[in-house]
Parts: C-alpha cells; sequence; structure tokens
C-alpha cells in the first residue's frame, strides 16, 4: 500500500453558542461514538469532509481503511477506530501531512498544507461545530483528539527565538481549543511530540542536531502540559483531559522493541531502506535490497515510522484513556 502525505487553507467560521458550565460528562472510552482528530501525517488517513461521512458500518467514512496513511499500513487512529474500539466509532479525521498549528507563524513544507488552524477552522467549525442532524455528536459520547508539533519542531527547532515562537504557537493553539470547547466539546486527548530527533532525518546531522532538536522537544511537550493545565483551571475543571505520553513510548521502543507486544517484531530501530520509502504494495513486503521485510522497521523512511509502533501507541492510548485524566 502506497503512502502519502496530503495537504489542505485558511478561513473563519461561526461556532455555536457556548454550552452551560456543568460537570464532566466523560463515560470512558467505551462511551465514545464520535471521534474527531487533528494532526499532521503521523495522523492523517486522507478523509475529505465534504465526501462520504463516517457511520457505524464504515466507520471511516472515506477512504476505506486505513486510508492514506505515512505508515504503510493503519496509523494510531486506524486502530483505535477498528482494533481498539469499544463500540462503532465513527472518526472524522482532519489531519493533514505536513501540518503545523498555524502556518503563518512556522511554514509547512508547501503553503497548500493545512494547518491545525485550518483544520479547526474551515473544517470543523462549519461542517461539525453545530452538531448537524446527520452527526448529532454530544459532550459525553465525542472525544476530540490533537497530535500536532513534530513539523512545528522540525522546522524551527534551530532558530534563537524559537521558545518565544512557540509561545506565539501555544497562544494560537489555546484559542483554536476554546472555539472547539465552545461548540461543546468537553473531552479531550492530546499526544505528546515524540522524539523526532532520533529518527534517521536528523541522526545524519549528527549530533548537535540530535541534541538542540531533543531540547526543543523538551521544551514544546513541557508547554503542552502548561496549556491544557491552564485550559482546564480556566473551565473549571469541565473539560476531561488526557495526554499520551507518546515521547516515553517512541524511546522505549527504540532502546527496546520488545518493550511493547506490537513493536516486538521490530529489527531495526534506528535506519529504513530506501526501497521501503514511498510505501509498498503490501504491509509485509520484503524486498531483496533490504535486510529485513518493511514491518521489521521502525522508520518507513527518513522521518515516519511504521503501523507497529502506530498500533503499540493506540493500545497505550486506550490505556490512557482508561485513567482519571493524565499529564506528561
Amino acid at each position: 500500500m502506497k503512502s502519502f502525505g496530503l495537504t489542505l487553507s485558511l478561513a473563519t467560521a461561526v461556532i455555536a453558542a457556548p454550552l452551560t458550565e456543568r460537570a464532566s460528562t466523560w463515560s470512558g472510552w467505551k462511551g465514545v461514538k464520535y471521534f474527531f482528530v487533528f494532526g499532521d501525517s503521523y495522523t492523517q488517513t486522507g478523509f475529505d469532509p465534504k465526501s462520504t461521512q463516517p457511520s457505524t458500518t464504515n466507520p471511516f467514512g472515506n477512504p476505506p481503511w486505513p486510508g492514506w496513511t505515512s505508515s504503510n499500513g493503519p496509523n494510531w487512529v486506524g486502530f483505535l477506530t477498528a482494533t481498539y474500539n469499544k463500540t462503532k466509532i465513527q472518526t472524522y479525521n482532519l489531519a493533514y501531512g505536513g501540518a503545523t498549528v498555524d502556518s503563518a507563524l512556522v511554514a509547512p513544507y508547501t503553503p497548500t498544507v493545512l494547518s491545525l488552524k485550518n483544520q479547526v477552522q474551515d473544517q470543523f467549525l462549519p461542517i461539525y461545530g453545530s452538531h448537524p442532524s446527520s452527526v448529532p455528536w454530544k459532550d459525553s459520547n465525542s472525544l476530540f483528539a490533537f497530535w500536532i508539533g513534530i513539523n512545528d519542531v522540525g522546522n524551527s527547532w534551530w532558530l534563537s527565538n524559537a521558545t518565544a515562537l512557540y509561545d506565539q504557537i501555544f497562544t494560537v493553539y489555546d484559542g483554536l481549543l476554546e472555539s472547539i470547547y465552545a461548540t461543546g466539546a468537553r473531552n479531550f486527548l492530546f499526544l505528546s511530540v515524540p522524539p523526532v530527533n532520533l529518527a534517521p532525518l536528523t541522526l545524519a546531522n549528527g549530533d548537535y542536531a540530535i541534541e538542540n532538536e531533543g531540547k526543543m522537544i523538551e521544551t514544546w511537550n513541557a508547554k503542552l502540559k502548561n496549556l491544557t493545565t491552564s485550559f482546564s483551571n480556566r473551565h473549571n475543571n469541565t473539560p476531561k483531559i488526557f495526554i499520551h505520553d507518546t515521547h516515553t513510548l517512541f524511546t522505549n521502543v527504540i532502546n527496546d522493541p520488545k518493550t511493547y507486544e506490537q513493536t516486538a517484531g521490530l529489527k531495526n530501530t534506528t535506519g529504513y531502506c530506501t526501497a521501503y520509502e514511498n510505501g509498498t504494495p503490501t504491509w509485509y513486503t520484503s524486498d531483496p535490497s533490504c535486510l529485513y521485510p518493511v514491518n521489521e522497521y521502525l522508520w518507513l523512511n527518513s522521518l515516519h515510522p511504521t503501523f507497529p509502533i502506530h498500533n503499540a501507541t493506540a493500545a497505550s492510548v486506550v490505556k490512557t484513556l482508561g485513567g482519571s485524566g493524565k499529564v506528561i
């Protein structure tokens, strides 16, 4: 199956009036029927919100599961929807390959990429924010997930003003969360930025890049924790907030793939085989020019991991959602 990096634009939208403040109605992962997802290529499945919509018999809507992913198979969203689901989940995945939080602050690899800001303002708010009759989500049966920051850090970590820039980015991020909250969303999941400084792209640039990108990933993840804490406090702890420590999970797999059942078959956690880098005909393709089959490499190419670690991530996310609300 080929892997694709997808892309999208900007606008404003009228949002629904805020619901009355009240206690959290989180009913657990088993109670989630509507799953709204935002992010970049680690999350994208190629969903077009103007095409076939998800349903109980077609949970992805479009394209067919597992979608157009960067993992050469299902990604974490696909595994959550089809493998670790407790109910028939309808997944609305607005993530777009190459996304940053705001393209005006950190430019993506091409101007046509839909940023998190675009995903929220141009897609979620006008299409789903009003609780249309075709998508009658409620606060108690919906979950809003965000995995963003890989490209923000990757495209800016070397800048002398990177920390100040991240303050600006998180101000935008905070505003986007407020606009989603105003539509009635109450259950939020955030995935921290993984150690992409240990991906082949950065490894090839030597110790300075590995160390300093790593420091800025730590800074980003600390700011994510601060963002969610202030967001929760501002609303009297009404939103149910979960932060998944994806950074630790990836670090564990890189150091010892056998840490998780889903990644135990990985043989190479630092490099990739160029014969596989643009995707393969099957999830388990073995090319004679490569030492191992594609699914035994952690990295499909210089930046994107293969599906086994997405599987482990999804399984771990479900454990996080079973908690009382978790911080990094």
